[in-house]
């Protein structure tokens, strides 16, 4: 919208220069102030304000686009806070995973490009950490248990037996994580589809070259995998 209105403007004084000039193009005709000048000033005028808005609007929008980046962000550290000593609690893993779900909703009103790249730093060091939560943890774990060591079978036992809590008995509980919640996590952990890797150049002969002199242990070791594989343990030399 800011830039049709930015074309407008300029369109309007543009027309306005038209008006002005065209007097002195044509021989036969005299620059008349209230024929030339007056329709001019007018075009100008609405041009300027059109050129005003245009601004305006741009400064909404680039405002409303911040806000929205600031909230994603501050829902990603929601979840973070959440889980981040390792707990198995249901509520805990609830709260964070609709916080989690909340940051997607609110990264799709960030709209500006420097907003979004400053996103996707973000997004980077979060995905690291939710797939930690995730990535190492028995099956147990995810049944509530406290002790992760026992087997699966006495962990879904364990999650729905009678709780004393205070002068009371629950005859039923649930200590089993959320599946929602489990998703939403997963999901803030995945590499979103069509992910163009920054980290898109190695090192070329010249560079590898200048090496040499200021960092003899990295020329040592880009040298050493051209010629030689690792697998297993074992090292293999490379087909020239």
């Amino acid at each position: 919208m800011d830039s049709v209105l930015k074309k407008l403007g300029w369109v309007l004084i543009a027309a306005a220069a038209v008006v002005v000039a065209y007097p002195f193009f044509k021989a036969s005709m005299d620059f008349d102030p209230l024929i030339n000048a007056l329709p001019a000033g007018v075009l100008v005028a609405l041009g300027a304000q059109l050129l005003a808005q245009a601004n305006n609007f741009s400064d909404a929008k680039e405002k409303r686009s911040l806000f929205y980046l600031d909230s994603c962000v501050k829902a990603y550290e929601g979840a973070r806070v959440l889980l981040e000593d390792g707990n198995n609690e249901r509520v805990e893993w609830i709260a964070a995973g609709r916080a989690l779900v909340h940051a997607k909703e609110l990264a799709e009103s960030v709209t500006e490009d420097s907003h979004r790249r400053v996103l996707e730093l973000h997004k980077l060091k979060y995905r690291g950490f939710f797939s930690s939560v995730i990535s190492d943890k028995p099956a147990a774990f995810f049944y509530g248990a406290k002790d992760t060591a026992i087997s699966i079978d006495d962990a879904a036992k364990n999650s729905t037996v009678a709780e004393h809590r205070g002068d009371r008995i629950t005859t039923s509980t649930l200590n089993s994580l959320s599946d929602k919640s489990l998703h939403a996590v997963w999901e803030a952990a995945q590499w979103p589809t069509g992910y163009l890797d920054p980290l898109d150049r190695r090192f070329s002969k010249v560079e590898q070259a200048k090496l040499i002199v200021l960092f003899p242990g990295l020329h040592e070791f880009l040298e050493h995998k051209e010629q030689w594989g690792s697998v297993s343990g074992k090292l293999s030399p490379k087909k020239k």
